[in-house]
């Protein structure tokens, strides 16, 4: 099971994705400007400041 970190490259999220990587757990985590540097780890860029950033991709 993929662990998903909403604000991974964050002061807390980083080191939430550190520990879960570090422990061997798939990871895969969000930024808002920049990922960390953080290996192994799937990075996704979304800002939740933006509401057109979260919506469905697929059609309804």
């Amino acid at each position: 099971m993929t662990v998903l970190i909403i604000g991974g490259s964050g002061f807390l999220g980083t080191e939430l994705v550190r520990q879960a990587a570090s422990a061997g757990t798939p990871v895969a985590a969000t930024f808002a400007t920049r990922p960390s540097n953080i290996p192994q780890v799937a990075w996704h860029a979304l800002d939740l400041r933006d509401p057109t950033a979260s919506r469905p991709s697929w059609p309804r």
